[in-house]
């Protein structure tokens, strides 16, 4: 598990101007379309994309690098043990809902990176969960903290799950059709 704060701390101290969640949905997204996407490649991205002053590599590596090997892993699980990255429960939700709906954006963004250019051939809840997905990150996140509010947050981030663990599953089975059509 990745603490969300310090994580967030260490990425401003560093010149980065993304959030954890954002850093991670871009990272899976990337993973998702193309699974030999290389760290160093992805954390020189980060850097040239999310940084002004221009991060420094040596510092930032390592953490970047945790992330990627931790989202790689998580996605290839088969225990279901993948989760977006979010603050804590402790925080607001608005800020709960603003962390799912940038992770949403980033991801998109990351598997475009990685080279999806279109779902057309791929299954329709494919396409379905890429639509939901980019509903989710224009979301009104200032909203009122009610019960209501929290159980539909919940439900929603379950859903951004399950669907990410589909992308994944799916796009492996399309990668692999795809290369044995190229042989």
């Amino acid at each position: 598990m990745i603490p969300y704060k310090p994580f967030a701390k260490h990425l401003d101290e560093n010149n980065i101007i993304a959030t954890p969640a954002e850093l991670h949905g871009h990272a899976c997204g990337m993973i998702v379309v193309n699974r030999e996407v290389d760290v160093e490649e992805w954390v020189d991205l980060v850097i040239n994309d999310y940084s002004f002053e221009g991060g420094d590599r040596t510092k930032l590596l390592p953490v970047l690098g945790a992330l990627f090997d931790y989202a790689k892993d998580k996605l290839a699980a088969d225990n279901y043990t993948f989760n977006p990255l979010m603050p804590s429960d402790d925080n607001d939700l608005s800020f709960r809902l603003e962390a799912l709906s940038t992770w949403c954006s980033s991801f998109l963004t990351g598997m475009a990176f990685a080279g999806l250019k279109s779902d057309a051939n791929m299954h329709k809840d494919v396409h379905e969960f890429i639509v939901d997905l980019e509903k989710i990150s224009t979301v009104e996140t200032q909203i009122e903290e009610t019960q209501g509010e929290e159980a539909d947050y919940v439900e929603l981030l379950e859903y951004v799950k399950a669907g990410t663990i589909l992308l994944y599953s799916e796009f492996e089975e399309y990668n692999e059709a795809t290369s044995a059509d190229l042989h």
